[in-house]
């Protein structure tokens, strides 16, 4: 099978296309053909050797984690699935991954069925980002009918997620985006877009219940000061994790703060693919790029101005 190598960690263009042999599926796992790749920033610092998960890399490695498709074998004892399910979900996480291949082997854990509404890019778009909004919002914020929440980055992959899962449970919903965002915000339903370019946002929001970071750094010094005493802030970043400044600055002001990192759960992922196929929750796809022209889903997620999710095709 066809299968973007990378070699040694670096710039975007490290990936090589080569043919390597398909995996077999063992027990409780599926062979899945793939039809596409949801691409995450993940993926980029992985590349660069700059995340947790690749300094336990065995290179040569196929990396990436996202991906929809079609089962054509199923291993010992998987009886929820069979071949000819159309799928989706998160492959090999938190390890090396392996989604960057025409085949790849998936735990029935981190699947789930995709409804034949949803396409293969927009299903593919999904497991990562949603289920990282999905709990930051519902499990870790808990996020409640009349709260106000802030969340940073709002028009991008789990940004924009995270935004539709706080107006499901009826908040008040605050985010920050440049300008060119702000009608692709409104039609997600935000009561109050900041431009970051031209606006601080604490000009505008104060007191505030519930913040997503996705930032950290200043931006995170930031939310903190404007959330109110009680109130709770969850920032992404897991290279920001442990900030000392931010640390105390929350401790001083009787904020929570957490970092969080996702776990993968078919049960979650079943969950987003109804409400997608409903029309209550919309995975914005800003490129859909040949499988031929990964580096080119890798720079466009590096300039930071992507809107939603890149995907990549088979």
């Amino acid at each position: 099978m066809k299968a973007l190598v990378l070699h040694e960690f670096g710039e975007p263009n490290q990936f090589r296309l080569e043919e390597i042999e398909q995996p077999t599926p063992q027990k409780g796992q599926v062979l899945i053909n793939i039809k596409a790749i949801g691409v995450n920033p993940l993926d980029t610092k992985v590349r660069k050797g700059s995340n947790r998960i690749a300094k336990n890399m065995h290179m040569p490695a196929v990396i990436g984690w996202d991906v929809s498709g079609v089962i054509t074998h199923c291993g010992e004892e998987v009886t929820a699935f069979a071949a000819g399910d159309e799928v989706f979900g998160c492959i090999g996480f938190p390890g090396a991954g392996g989604a960057y291949a025409e085949y790849a082997v998936a735990d029935t854990k981190a699947i789930t069925k995709k409804p034949a509404s949803v396409s293969f890019e927009e299903a593919a778009a999904l497991p990562i980002v949603g289920v990282t909004a999905y709990q930051a919002i519902n499990e870790h914020l808990q996020v409640q009918k009349g709260q106000t929440v802030l969340i940073q980055a709002a028009a991008g992959g789990v940004g924009h997620l995270a935004l539709q899962f706080a107006k499901l449970n009826g908040a008040y919903v605050y985010g920050t985006a440049s300008e060119r965002n702000r009608d692709f915000l409104t039609s997600l339903g935000i009561d109050k877009m900041i431009n970051y370019h031209k606006e601080k946002f604490e000009d505008y929001v104060k007191d505030v219940d519930l913040v997503l970071d996705a930032m950290g750094g200043d931006v995170l010094y930031r939310s903190i000061k404007c959330t109110k005493p009680g109130g709770k802030v969850v920032c992404l970043p897991s290279s920001t994790k442990n900030d000392p400044k931010a640390i105390k600055l929350a401790k001083e002001r009787n904020v929570n703060l957490e970092w969080i990192i996702m776990y993968v759960s078919s049960a979650h992922l079943q969950e987003m693919a109804v409400l997608i196929s409903e029309g209550k929750l919309k995975i914005n796809i800003d490129q859909i790029i040949p499988f031929t022209d990964m580096a080119k889903a890798h720079e466009s997620i590096e300039s930071q101005s992507t809107r939603g999710k890149i995907v990549v095709q088979l």
